[in-house]
C-alpha cells in the first residue's frame, strides 16, 4: 500500500471520542427512561394488588363485627327476646331493659355507620350500606322502640350518617307505611 492510500483511508475515532460519548451517554439515558417506567409499572401493579388486599381486609373486619352483633342476637334467646320487646315498644321495659336495649340500637347503629362509612370511602364493596345494612337498620328504627331509641342516640352519632338515614328512613317509611320517627 502507498502513503497515499493510509492517508485516505479513514481513521477510526479514538474509544474516548466525544462523539463516541455523547452516543453512549444517549444509549444510556434511553435505557434508563425504559429502566423507569418498567420499575413504575411493577410499583402500579403492587399497588394495585396491595390495594386488594386492604379492601379485603376491610370487608373482613366488618364482618367480624357484624357476625358478632348477630351472634348477641341469634345465640342469646334472651337478648332476641329484648330486642324484639324493645322494637315494639310494648309493654314497657322495665329501666335495666332499657338500657340493655338502648346499648344494642347504640351498637346496631355504630355497626352500620362502619359499613356506610367504608362504602364512601371506596374500602368495601358499593351497595353494601344501601342495598344491606341501610334497609335491615331501618327495619329496626322504623319501629315504635326503634324509632324512639334512635331519637335518642342519633345525636351520638356522626351527623352525615343520620343525614342519610333519616332521608332514607323517610323514603322507607312511605313505602312501609311505617313510622321512623317517635
Amino acid at each position: 500500500m502507498s502513503v497515499n492510500a493510509l492517508e485516505r483511508r479513514p481513521s477510526r475515532p479514538p474509544i474516548f471520542d466525544r462523539d463516541r460519548a455523547e452516543y453512549w451517554a444517549f444509549i444510556a439515558q434511553v435505557v434508563s427512561a425504559v429502566a423507569l417506567v418498567l420499575s413504575l409499572v411493577f410499583v402500579g401493579i403492587q399497588l394495585r394488588e396491595g390495594n386488594r388486599v386492604a379492601i379485603r381486609n376491610e370487608s373482613n373486619a366488618t364482618m367480624a363485627q357484624w357476625s358478632s352483633f348477630r351472634n348477641s342476637i341469634y345465640q342469646d334467646r334472651d337478648t332476641a327476646r329484648l330486642f324484639a320487646a324493645g322494637m315494639k315498644g310494648e309493654p314497657a321495659l322495665d329501666p335495666v331493659d332499657q338500657l340493655r336495649f338502648a346499648y344494642l340500637m347504640r351498637e346496631h347503629a355504630w355497626a352500620t355507620f362502619h359499613i356506610w362509612d367504608r362504602e364512601r370511602n371506596g374500602l368495601v364493596r358499593a351497595g353494601s350500606f344501601y342495598g344491606g345494612a341501610a334497609p335491615d337498620f331501618l327495619r329496626v328504627i322504623c319501629t315504635p322502640g326503634g324509632a324512639m331509641a334512635w331519637a335518642q342516640i342519633k345525636g351520638e352519632l356522626p351527623p352525615d350518617y343520620v343525614e342519610d338515614l333519616d332521608k332514607q328512613g323517610a323514603v322507607f317509611a312511605i313505602e312501609r307505611a311505617v313510622r321512623c320517627l317517635p
